[in-house]
């Protein structure tokens, strides 16, 4: 059984004074974010309702008033396509891939015909898009910078190296979505070239050829393709900034929601301290016995080496890295390692390294601290109580096993034939001296002894008229 450990041992600390997240900072760490109409989820949401909308007005790209098909404007429209996703995973190229869809569409709205104004509503619609993009995008790497710069005032000059035995994630993080990516690109290429080639192969004096069909298919895996492939690109390269520099090094508290999302917290002990920014970790992100830190013997209640619940209350731990939207950092925290067999408990150093999310809504409610003592104490009897019923069950196993070896013992052993085999009782027999022989009268067969003279088996034998009684 592992628990959390509210206040970390001195052991898990790094060498030197970390600093603390004071929370006149943290809050203004919280107001750096951008604002939630322009978050990445709430944003990306209303980009998309946006670009289909403009889709619909503008009637797609296809060439329909000449039967063919539109290549000039085929890059604008995967751009336009792209932008709610770009925007919720990759907001850097966000920003030149805006401002290619608005140029476009002031362009299309300019050579629209006027008495088209479906057409043209669905161009400045587009164009709407475009500058609601362009200015999410510019606000969310704005608000990266802002809090970098506060998190490295609040942590000072000093940089530390990661904890012994961190999870090396720079070596898998992003990479299948990297080749997914990859292989999603190449698929469209493929196939928008097979339309290409077919148009450009057309006679002149016939119809031109409608690849419509392969525009839309490349369209969608163009889209899909580049978003997964920058989003692995991203992770890993904050993956290796995690690993391949010395970090900053904060005090934090970390909370566990019901639905498995970490919290970053000020500290473990402030009530009112608002939750900060979330990750999610996944079983290789995690290692719980980075280092051994001591027994139940080495801490007491009294210095906070006592269990919480993590979902009623934060625990203590140290932040390596800078927490900001697309970062990854390094979180380590104390564990409890119980077993009902081992007489002391054993304290171990976890870490875990995770990604951070730009998730804002969290659920959770005011919280207050347990008692260290009444905790301690119940997790005794918790654990007393468990070592009773395993010797009661132990107990009932030996009390079944004993009585089966009795049932074998008094079972009646079974001869050839399946009858049972009476036991002896008496003198044994014996065959090499006086005594009765077959048949065991006075004139019975060996009546002279084995030996000796007289009546034997051997002699008239039990067939003729030695064991008849002759």
């Amino acid at each position: 059984m592992r628990d959390y450990v509210k206040r970390l041992p001195p052991g898990a600390r790094p060498e030197g004074d970390i600093g603390v997240w004071p929370l006149v900072d943290a809050e203004r760490w919280l107001k750096a974010r951008v604002p939630a109409v322009f978050a990445p989820v709430a944003g990306s949401w209303a980009l998309l309702v946006a670009v289909v909308a403009s889709y619909v007005l503008t009637s797609g790209w296809s060439g329909a008033a000449s039967g063919g098909t539109d290549w000039q404007g085929y890059p604008a429209t995967v751009l336009l396509a792209a932008l709610p996703f770009w925007y919720r995973f990759l907001p850097v190229p966000t920003v030149p891939a805006a401002l290619l869809v608005a140029g476009n569409a002031a362009i299309s709205w300019a050579s629209t015909d006027t008495l088209d104004q479906r057409a043209k509503i669905g161009h400045l619609l587009e164009l709407a898009v475009a500058a609601w993009a362009l200015t999410g995008a510019g606000l969310r790497l704005r608000a990266r910078r802002r809090q970098r710069a506060l998190v490295l005032a609040t942590a000072g000059q000093r940089r530390y190296a990661l904890p012994g035995r961190v999870p090396e994630s720079d070596g898998y993080r992003g990479f299948r979505q990297f080749y997914l990516g990859l292989a999603l690109c190449l698929t469209g290429v493929a196939i928008l070239a097979d339309g290409l080639v077919a148009s450009l192969s057309v006679p002149d004096g016939t119809p031109a050829y409608n690849a419509i069909g392969q525009q839309t298919t490349a369209l969608l895996l163009f889209v899909a393709g580049t978003t997964v492939y920058g989003w692995g690109h991203v992770a890993f390269r904050a993956a290796r900034r995690l690993h391949d520099e010395s970090q900053p090094a904060l005090g934090v508290g970390v909370r566990i929601g019901a639905d498995g999302y970490h919290w970053l917290y000020p500290d473990a002990l402030t009530t009112s301290a608002r939750p900060l920014i979330a990750y999610f970790p996944k079983g290789r992100d995690t290692v719980h016995e980075a280092r051994f830190l001591g027994t139940s013997s080495a801490y007491g209640p009294d210095d906070g080496h006592y269990d919480i619940d993590p979902r009623s209350e934060p625990f203590e731990a140290v932040l390596y890295g800078v927490p900001c939207e697309g970062a990854e950092i390094a979180v380590e925290y104390a564990v409890i390692e119980r077993s009902a067999y081992a007489a002391q408990e054993r304290t171990h150093a976890a870490v875990t390294v995770a990604a951070l999310l730009p998730r804002r809504r969290h659920g959770f409610g005011p919280w207050q601290p347990a008692d260290g003592a009444v905790r301690d104490a119940t997790r005794r009897d918790r654990i007393r109580e468990e070592e009773r019923a395993e010797r009661q069950r132990e107990v009932r196993r030996e009390a079944r096993q004993r009585q089966q070896d009795t049932k074998s013992a008094a079972r009646p052993r079974t001869g050839q034939g399946g009858r049972s085999r009476p036991t002896r009782s008496g003198r044994p027999k014996r065959w090499d001296g006086g005594g009765s022989g077959c048949g065991g009268g006075a004139a019975g067969c060996g009546s002279g002894g084995g030996h000796g003279g007289g009546h034997s088996c051997g002699g008239h034998g039990c067939g003729g008229h030695g064991c008849g009684g002759h």
